[in-house]
């Protein structure tokens, strides 16, 4: 989670806000979206702004500030590398050295010992890689809340809130509604 904002506006002078709309996975959405999830997200930001004396007008009733939602989500892929804590058992002239005869006697140090590594499995050492891969596919949900000068559509102030979605809509909710607490916690920033 990040924020940002200009550093020469004075935010004390805004008391209205008007909703103007969501961008959805790039896709513009009007005001007027009765959308569940993003009704819930917009409620939401609604609730911290309220918190802060910011009430929310229609854009007809010529608001201070405008209110803008960006929401996406983007395949994240996770590769992970494992090591064996297998028993480690070296052949002392076969496996003893760093991979060559050429070596001189202090090159064994911290890998010369190692040797290759084995598990022992039904009666018989069988030999392991000394690591493995494992990939996962996860989804970063990114929420971007952008408020804007009405007149003008100068940015004045951003969060950036991101997290990985779990497979529970609940659980992203509750997770969302934390992310737009903390982005709302310093608001408005100080001069």
């Amino acid at each position: 989670m990040a924020t940002s904002s200009d550093p020469v506006t004075d935010f004390s002078v805004f008391r209205t806000v008007a909703y103007s709309g969501i961008s959805d996975r790039g896709r513009e959405v009007g005001p007027s979206d009765s959308s569940p999830i993003r009704l819930r997200i917009k409620n939401m930001v609604h609730d911290q702004l309220v918190a802060k004396g910011i009430q929310e007008v229609e854009l007809k009733e010529h608001p201070q500030l405008l209110l803008h939602l960006f929401y996406g989500v983007k395949d994240l892929i996770r590769v992970q590398q494992h090591y064996t804590d297998a028993y480690s058992y070296g052949e002392p002239g076969v496996y003893g050295r760093l991979g060559s005869y050429d070596y001189p006697d202090e090159a064994y140090g911290l890998y010369g010992l190692q040797g290759r590594t084995y598990t022992y499995h039904d009666g018989t050492w069988v030999p392991v890689p000394l690591s493995y891969e494992t990939t996962h596919e996860d989804y970063e949900g990114t929420l971007i809340i952008d408020l804007a000068e009405a007149p003008t559509h100068k940015l004045v102030w951003r969060a950036v809130i991101r997290g990985i979605l779990k497979d529970s809509l609940e659980q992203n909710m509750e997770r969302e509604g934390q992310g737009i607490a903390t982005a709302f916690k310093d608001y408005p920033p100080q001069r």
